[in-house]
């Protein structure tokens, strides 16, 4: 593969992207969050 174009202006981008059918907006990002962990240290006697 070769990068034959850089497209760095945003309304540019959307409209390309709205003509091929794809979204023109990015996903809204949801944030990450592990559940709580309880580590033993000293297995019970």
């Amino acid at each position: 593969m070769r990068v034959i174009a850089c497209i760095e202006e945003q309304d540019v981008a959307k409209k390309i992207l709205s003509h091929l059918g794809l979204p023109a907006e990015a996903l809204p990002t949801a944030r990450a969050q592990a559940q709580p962990v309880t580590l033993e240290q000293f297995p019970a006697a």
